[in-house]
């Protein structure tokens, strides 16, 4: 009963390393706890499981902020499966080794767990929650599972520590999160580009953010010009987040009128998130109306949302959710696009695909800057724009871009090249942000490298626990 009893602990305190508390250091703390838990129980996959259960809940509780418990239970289910090899770690009790085990299957589980099923759902990888850490900068180089590499590391040497075990593995551990630490950032600014990011707020919170039509347009409308009334020099760009233009405005010749005399009254490009109605289903993009008011760019978002703008599985998910059935299919996009602000290319990244590692590697491709359009209104008032603001801030790190994410409701956030959060608004209230954002062309070692560094430093994990356990034998 100890081992079950610290092994939600664990869950708890792992849980904290992310939104809305951000506590990173409580990743290494949970894992030490962990390995104490698992290695003295007879039931170590029971113990693997109740530690998987209580993260994952806490942290993805939002989930079920408007569709129920039902459907975050079955999600927390299987997020938690992938977790369970963790019981691994206490076969053949009594050798130090099995603890090593700890690195290759919790990097395995994250990865896995972002590419399956459904195209995966990593929205709590253990990366994400290390925005704050110090050796932060170190996932520009090896990517975002180089945090959870060294997170997890620490958390072995914790636990080695008060086992009285091995030393020299405590401080060849400490050696690498030093070198993590005062690792240096890459390149700096070469320019930069004025962006205007309006969060216009919405009517009302919840699935039925947009039930009167033009209602969320209209108030973005209103508040970019608020904003330009107040800003002491014309911006370069105007970024509306997603579904800020809550009706088709090509079938709605009106809507799409005022967006086109609105860009040339600013005199700069609007770059607004749009839902487009095409014989096919409905599309999610990102447009952007040039300075004269014609549309010069159209990004349709390729990686969409499982049971939120598709439903899998849709008979069996409309037994489990009633709430499926009033979801349409989206159309998928499958073209990389870029919008061009002065010569600067800009990646659009609609909300969900800020988790989808593919995409957001294609979309970084020769551009200068990053701008995450998002809509937070169905779970405001939860921690999952604070855990969004902090996933962005990771990509930012990995691709040593400068990064704008931009919501109807908040957070909305200007982040630079090193994960810092150069400004922000408040959640559920109309507001904006004028920033002077910086331009970097020159990839990172990570963005050259790829998927490569991932599966790196899970042979690398893999490599580390063999040679423990063969001094073992």
């Amino acid at each position: 009963m100890v081992s079950l009893f610290l092994s939600v602990v664990s869950g708890v305190v792992l849980s904290a390393a992310f939104a809305p508390l951000g506590w990173w250091f409580c990743l290494p703390l949970a894992v030490a706890i962990f390995l104490y838990a698992v290695t003295k129980t007879r039931r170590p996959y029971v113990t693997a499981f109740a530690f998987a259960v209580v993260f994952n809940y806490l942290t993805l509780s939002w989930t079920g902020t408007f569709v129920g418990l039902i459907p975050t239970i079955l999600l927390v289910l299987l997020q938690s499966l992938f977790y369970v090899p963790l019981g691994l770690i206490s076969f053949k009790r009594g050798r130090v080794s099995r603890v090593w085990l700890v690195l290759p299957v919790l990097l395995i589980s994250d990865v896995l767990r972002s590419i399956i099923p459904f195209g995966g759902f990593g929205w709590n990888r253990l990366s994400f929650s290390q925005a704050e850490a110090p050796y932060r900068l170190v996932a520009s180089y090896f990517g975002d599972s180089s945090l959870s590499f060294v997170a997890i590391l620490i958390g072995i040497a914790f636990y080695l520590f008060f086992a009285r075990a091995q030393l020299v593995s405590i401080a060849l551990v400490m050696l690498v999160t030093t070198f993590a630490i005062f690792t240096p950032a890459q390149a700096t600014a070469q320019g930069s580009v004025q962006v205007l990011a309006i969060q216009g707020n919405v009517p009302q919170l919840g699935l039925d953010f947009n039930a009167r039509a033009e209602e969320v347009f209209k108030m973005h409308v209103e508040q970019t010009n608020l904003a330009l009334s107040k800003i002491s020099a014309k911006p370069d760009v105007i970024l509306w987040p997603e579904n800020a233009v809550d009706v088709d405005p090509f079938l709605n010749k009106d809507v799409g009128r005022k967006i086109a005399d609105l860009a040339m009254k600013a005199d700069a490009p609007i770059i607004a998130g749009v839902v487009l109605k095409t014989p096919l289903g409905p599309q999610n993009a990102s447009i952007m109306w040039n300075k004269s008011g014609e549309v010069a760019s159209t990004y349709i978002k390729r990686a969409l949302t499982p049971f939120g703008e598709y439903i899998p599985l849709r008979s069996l998910s409309e037994i489990v959710s009633p709430l499926s059935k009033n979801v349409t299919d989206f159309v998928a996009g499958d073209q990389k696009i870029s919008h061009i602000i002065n010569n600067v290319s800009a990646a659009p990244v609609i909300c969900y695909e800020l988790i989808d590692d593919e995409t957001i590697r294609s979309s970084f491709d020769k551009s200068d800057v990053i701008l995450v359009q998002t809509n937070n209104a169905t779970f405001a008032n939860s921690g999952q724009s604070a855990q969004q603001l902090n996933i962005s801030r990771i990509r930012a790190i990995e691709n040593n871009r400068w990064l704008v994410s931009v919501s109807t409701t908040g957070v909305s956030a200007v982040v630079d090249n090193q994960g810092n959060v150069v400004d922000r608004t408040k959640q559920n209230a109309p507001d904006y942000l004028y920033a002077s954002v910086g331009i970097i062309e020159k990839e990172s070692v990570f963005h050259r490298l790829g998927p490569i560094s991932e599966i790196c430093l899970i042979l690398i994990s893999l490599a580390i626990y063999l040679r423990k356990r063969r001094h073992d034998v």
